[in-house]
């Protein structure tokens, strides 16, 4: 049985098998790389374990990658009220022994803040910390103080375009594939703007458009759009998800 082929642009590794299992053949092709910032990555561990924040909202597993938790740190956040965006986020956490206090039931920044504002209202929080890439807006913490909670948001690494991974994209949208799979906001974006720079853009666009198109969440699909495309929405945002989507079990 020949496989059919989907891009997925994926940062992390994965198991391709239960994708292999449905007769897909998955190609991972990353279009971005994060770039820490090693000064600020010390900054927030610095805070951390001097106990400047009681609680912290991670909007990412790259940035508890990032902080790399030891013992010390581990036992820092274990003591403060500590929120993620979705379950990728939450078991990134929950491995390294870190309690989660929530998770929202939408997986989307807009929904964590709900959260979060909800929880304060019965029990306030002192200052929350909020790792962020260097290229999000500031949003999320505005809403926040907004509402009478303090928050610091403390930008611990940015993304680059991955031009090794952007070629194999290309390489193999143009060979022909059943779908294309974008895991974040800045998978879209910064695919756009290196093709843009090279005056490719308009040309990928349109084999994207002749392709089903596939976002992990609804900012993801709002990247898509904005550069023109359509895509489906996973309701469970992980590439399990996408699993559960290909089966059909979910639409």
């Amino acid at each position: 049985m020949t496989k059919k082929r989907i891009l997925i642009t994926s940062i992390s590794h994965f198991d391709p098998s239960p994708l292999r299992d449905l007769g897909y053949d998955p190609v991972r092709a990353s279009t971005v790389r994060i770039a820490p910032d090693p000064d600020a990555v010390r900054a927030l561990r610095g805070r951390i374990i001097e106990g400047s924040y009681d609680s912290a909202a991670f909007m990412s597993p790259r940035a508890i990658d990032l902080i790399s938790p030891d013992a010390m740190l581990v036992k820092s956040l274990s003591a403060m009220r500590v929120y993620a965006v979705g379950p990728s986020t939450a078991g990134s956490l929950e491995s390294r022994g870190i309690r989660v206090s929530g998770v929202p039931r939408e997986y989307t920044s807009a929904s964590l803040a709900d959260l979060i504002a909800a929880e304060n209202s019965k029990a306030p929080f002192r200052k929350m910390v909020v790792p962020r890439s260097a290229l999000a807006d500031s949003w999320f913490s505005e809403k926040l103080n907004s509402q009478g909670i303090s928050s610091e948001e403390l930008r611990i690494y940015t993304a680059q375009p991955d031009v090794e991974g952007i070629n194999l994209f290309l390489h193999t949208l143009e060979e022909g594939v059943e779908a294309a799979v974008f895991t974040s906001r800045s998978s879209i974006l910064m695919l756009v703007d290196y093709l843009r720079s090279c005056g490719r853009e308009l040309e990928a666009i349109g084999a994207l458009k002749r392709v089903k198109v596939i976002a992990i969440g609804p900012e993801t699909a709002r990247g898509l759009k904005s550069a023109g495309i359509d895509a489906a929405v996973l309701g469970i945002h992980s590439i399990n998800g996408l699993v559960s989507y290909l089966k059909g079990d979910q639409t």
